[in-house]
């Protein structure tokens, strides 16, 4: 598997389903209130059936 942390969210979850893994997301808010900017893999985590992802918000 494919070490995914800091990239941007949509090129992990591609990048991790091409080599035929299942991914599970879970998006984790900031302390402080952060602008909708680039979501980015903070967290991922190896499952048996696949791997979860967790993502925040990050300025652009």
């Amino acid at each position: 598997m494919t070490n995914v942390l800091c990239w941007p969210l949509d090129e992990a979850v591609a990048r991790l389903e091409a080599e035929g893994i299942q991914v599970e997301l879970h998006e984790a808010k900031p302390r402080k209130e952060t602008p909708a900017g680039q979501r980015r893999v903070i967290r991922q985590e190896e499952k048996a059936d696949g791997c979860r992802l967790t993502w925040s918000n990050f300025k652009a």
